[in-house]
């Protein structure tokens, strides 16, 4: 109780400082929409329906570069499209790609706020929910490719960048949908989870151990959804983490992530509070929690030989055939992220059979959202991936 007491002290203590600091362009971006946000800092934008042929209708932004190479980039857990935007032009790899004359389409996969649309089920149902990383492999990311191609005349492939789940699932996809990886150029992973052996994390590891109770009891009171998306409450974990207690909130996101102070800055917190969580389903959470400490990369685990046997075709669920993701592959990792273990990429890259690039982040303290968010992020990682991605285009590599 004494630590929470210091903790509020101090977050009390810099309420009228940081009430004073926090820019007005910081507050507008926080509140915009992605296109009006891609819009606002000069970029065209549009928005794009796409159906999945399990009925999910997903939403793409695009900033859109006719005749240019497409580009099909996908946002992590609980994040959106605005991943790739966020931090403004000098800074966003969409922008920076853009800027290139790449076409850009950022993928809101199903169940985020923005793609929160069904042709049978209604948000409210179970139905609704029913997936994981597994659906957007399945579906999701093979929509997008193929949307995407179908308005991108005379290319036949698509450049890939996914964080997180947008590697997940990628993995998912070329593992179950190998056909698709001739239509991959180039997939670059950031932060890549497919493994969970090595995963450390004190936060994690107890959510974890209670995760199967936790969801038992959110079900039998119909909540299918995590965060359950309600405006008022968003708005108000927005104001708190904003003006209020921005020095808990950003220790609490640098313990769930790796602890990376000079990377991460506090004053751009009401930004990320204000496009976080976008939402995903409590399946997607469990999903992920099945495979620590599981010794491989499996599908979903229905605590049920018979319901396994009729979704897998074993009593127990098969691991995912990651081998068959024979597309080239990039991969970016860190030693101080916690959220996907270098140990465990490095089990990965050795079984990838094409990966054309490994790079390990040289700053130590590098963490899970610094990808996305870090400081330095351009120099760090962007300005490389860029530099692959002409070659891969010029046929250097």
């Amino acid at each position: 109780m004494y630590g929470s007491l210091i903790c509020l002290y101090f977050s009390w203590n810099v309420v009228t400082c940081d009430l004073i600091r926090v820019e007005k362009n910081i507050l507008e971006d926080a509140n915009l929409i992605t296109p009006d946000l891609i819009k606002k800092y000069g970029y065209p934008a549009e928005t794009h329906k796409i159906q999945a042929k399990d009925g999910f209708v997903l939403t793409a932004h695009r900033i859109p570069k006719p005749g240019g190479q497409p580009v099909l980039m996908v946002h992590g857990l609980l994040d959106s499209s605005v991943a790739y935007v966020i931090l403004g032009p000098e800074k966003s790899l969409g922008f920076l790609l853009s800027d290139l004359g790449y076409d850009i389409w950022l993928l809101n996969t199903r169940g985020n706020r923005y793609s929160r649309k069904h042709k049978r089920f209604h948000r409210y149902q179970p139905q609704f929910w029913d997936f994981s990383f597994h659906e957007l492999g399945m579906y999701d990311l093979p929509a997008a490719i193929d949307y995407v191609l179908a308005r991108s005349k005379g290319f036949e492939q698509v450049h890939y960048v996914g964080h997180s789940q947008g590697t997940t699932s990628f993995f998912v996809m070329g593992s179950e949908r190998p056909a698709y990886m001739k239509k991959i150029k180039l997939m670059q992973a950031l932060a890549p989870v497919a493994y969970w052996d090595n995963i450390d994390s004190p936060i994690i590891l107890t959510f974890v151990k209670y995760l199967r109770p936790l969801t038992f009891i959110a079900r039998s009171f119909g909540i299918y959804e995590f965060l359950p998306e309600n405006d008022v409450w968003q708005r108000l974990g927005h104001k708190i983490c904003s003006f209020i207690f921005q020095n808990t909130c950003t220790y609490f996101i640098q313990e769930l992530m790796g602890v990376d102070y000079q990377q991460f800055n506090t004053s751009l917190v009401p930004l990320f509070t204000g496009h976080a969580s976008s939402g995903s389903s409590l399946k997607s959470l469990e999903h992920y929690g099945q495979q620590i400490h599981s010794g491989g990369f499996f599908k979903y685990d229905y605590y049920n030989a018979w319901e396994n046997r009729r979704r897998h075709g074993a009593d127990t669920p098969p691991q995912y055939k990651v081998a068959n993701v024979d597309c080239k592959v990039a991969l970016y990792y860190s030693k101080n992220d916690r959220l996907t273990s270098d140990k465990d990429v490095l089990r990965l890259r050795d079984t990838l059979p094409n990966v054309v690039h490994d790079y390990l982040i040289p700053d130590p303290r590098y963490n899970h959202v610094n990808f996305i968010w870090g400081n330095d992020v351009k120099t760090q990682l962007y300005d490389r991936m860029l530099e692959i991605m002409r070659k891969v285009d010029n046929g250097e590599l």
